[in-house]
């Protein structure tokens, strides 16, 4: 079934395909990087492509788009304030300023993630030798996860490349879904502490005691002209209590 594939798997071309894929999902994260990673990750059990040079190819491609993406951050990041992309970035900015360089780490294995942080460093001047080190780190660990992912997919369906493909891709989406579920339910319960510690500091205002209001005739005595038995009590019957 692979046959077709063959000769695009073992020729050179394959490389730059990759390069300019991971290059563009820096600052365009509609391409779908991950997916060919992990499948011609899949595809290196058969021998081909070759293993070393997808790994080298990948953190190339990750390097080059994280410097193109910090660029446009330098120079329209502030641009970003509607859609999915103004809310990841709002969210990078939060943790750039929390977290620092894990920002940038952690970010690449999240949905949009990448393209937020790195575009997020550049609108908040982060310092360019500093920029490059995190890069090279956070590609080379995103190059290791998704080829690692593809690679188990296809030693576990060795005789049926495809099968290991789609493997890789499943785990692959799997791992997303669990990491996305967590961070949300850890949002909602921050939120929800948040709210009860907001509630907790509101002061509560003193009710004051109001004396019980008082009839004209409580003062009189009881064997007073004015004031006829049945209805004294009646009167102090129907008085509120206090």
């Amino acid at each position: 079934m692979l046959d077709p594939l063959m000769p695009l798997l073992c020729s050179p071309w394959l490389y730059l395909i990759v390069f300019v894929a991971v290059t563009i999902d820096g600052f365009l994260p509609v391409m779908p990087s991950e997916a060919v990673v992990i499948g011609l990750g899949a595809l290196s059990a058969t021998g081909s492509p070759d293993l070393v040079a997808l790994g080298v190819t990948v953190v190339a491609g990750g390097v080059a788009g994280d410097r193109l993406s910090y660029l446009i951050g330098r120079r329209t990041g502030g641009r970003f304030r509607t859609g999915k992309l103004a809310a990841a970035r709002e969210s990078a900015e939060r943790a750039l300023h929390r977290y620092g360089a894990v920002a940038i780490l952690v970010g690449r294995f999240l949905p949009y993630g990448r393209t937020a942080t790195t575009v997020t460093s550049g609108a908040v001047a982060m310092p360019l030798g500093r920029f490059r080190v995190l890069t090279v780190l956070a590609s080379t660990a995103w190059a290791a996860y998704t080829i690692g992912l593809g690679r188990l997919g296809g030693e576990t369906f060795a005789g049926s490349p495809l099968m290991g493909v789609g493997f890789g891709l499943l785990l692959g989406a799997g791992l997303t879904v669990v990491h996305t579920v967590v961070v949300r339910w850890r949002s909602v319960r921050d939120r929800r502490r948040e709210n009860a510690a907001r509630a907790e500091a509101v002061p509560q205002p003193d009710v004051e005691q109001h004396p019980r209001p008082r009839h004209r005739l409580d003062h009189l005595p009881t064997g007073h002209p004015e004031v006829v038995p049945c209805q004294y009590f009646a009167i102090r019957q129907s008085a509120p209590l206090p």
